[in-house]
Formats: structure tokens, C-alpha cells, sequence
């Protein structure tokens, strides 16, 4: 999945912990191995290799600024997107959290590539355990994930609207 749709799902979760921006942070952080289990497409990145045993070394070139500006947009985009449809003063702190929860695992990839080590080398092997084999078409996969996403923003707004689905009033 995309920095974006991790940050919108990691702040629709955190919507559901408005005062717990620890327990939104953790929500966030969990959903991201979640649901990179569903087949979807990601964007190409051609300075950086996440997959298994890959080493980079930072090389300051056009590739790794393309890279970075995409990576930055899609972060920025996605932070954006959750602040604006689950914040308000009161919880911006916890959705802040749940959307940089949500997208942590990614750059955490990359600093493993990096230094090679635990506990970085365990949480790899999880990402790639969890991460779906399945990749999608870009049209199917940007499609799948915008309807996944809206199906999140739905459920959260449900569960936190509509008391019957509140698990008792215990959120």
C-alpha cells in the first residue's frame, strides 16, 4: 500500500482512541501489517530496494530526488487527507499519531537496509512475511486501494457515529 492510504487508515483507527495517542499510535503502527497483506500495487521507487537483502547506499542523484519528492508527497498527502477529515484541536495529537503509526514500517524498512540489524532485522522479516505476493495492476490496485479506504473512513465514522456499532459505548 501507498504512505497515503497507511496514514488515512492509521487516522481513521486513531479516530476510534480520540483521547489515547498511544493507543492510536499503536492502532496505526499494527494496521499497516494488516493491510499490506491485500494485494495492491505500490509506486516504483528506482533509487531504493526494500526486498530481501537489499543494502542501499545514499547516492545524491536525480533517481533519489525524484524518489524522496514522491515519497515526501505521498506522506504529506496522506497526513493531510487523515488530519482533515478526523481531526479537530482536541484529537489532532492522537490522529497525528495513528497516521504516522500507520506509515512508520516503510521508512523503517529502509533503515534497515541500512543497518542491518535487530531489532530492525526482525521487524523486516515480519513486514515481509505479512506483505502480500499478490500485485496488482496500477488501475486495479489504485482503485482497490481508494475503495478500501473509503470503506475505513465509513467504518470508523460508523463506529464513532452510530452508537449501536460503539461495542457497547466502550469507544
Amino acid at each position: 500500500m501507498i504512505l497515503s492510504t497507511h496514514a488515512i487508515v492509521g487516522g481513521a483507527l486513531a479516530s476510534l482512541f480520540p483521547s489515547h495517542p498511544v493507543a492510536a499510535f499503536a492502532a496505526g503502527f499494527a494496521s499497516h501489517f494488516a493491510i499490506d497483506a491485500i494485494p495492491h500495487c505500490d509506486y516504483p521507487l528506482r533509487s531504493i530496494s526494500l526486498g530481501l537483502g537489499a543494502r542501499n547506499k545514499i547516492l545524491l542523484n536525480p533517481a533519489l530526488f525524484r524518489d524522496l519528492a514522491l515519497i515526501g508527497f505521498d506522506a504529506l498527502a496522506g497526513l493531510a487527507i487523515a488530519i482533515g477529515i478526523f481531526a479537530t484541536p482536541m484529537t489532532l495529537v492522537a490522529i497525528v499519531a495513528g497516521a504516522l503509526g500507520g506509515m512508520l514500517p516503510d521508512p523503517l524498512q529502509f533503515v534497515h537496509t541500512l543497518y542491518p540489524h535487530e531489532p530492525l532485522a526482525s521487524l523486516q522479516r515480519f513486514h515481509l512475511w505479512c506483505h502480500t505476493k499478490r500485485h496488482l495492476d496500477w488501475r486495479i490496485g489504485i482503485s482497490s486501494q481508494i475503495a478500501f479506504v473509503t470503506a475505513m473512513v465509513g467504518a470508523a465514522f460508523g463506529i464513532k457515529y452510530w452508537p449501536s456499532l460503539s461495542l457497547g459505548g466502550l469507544i
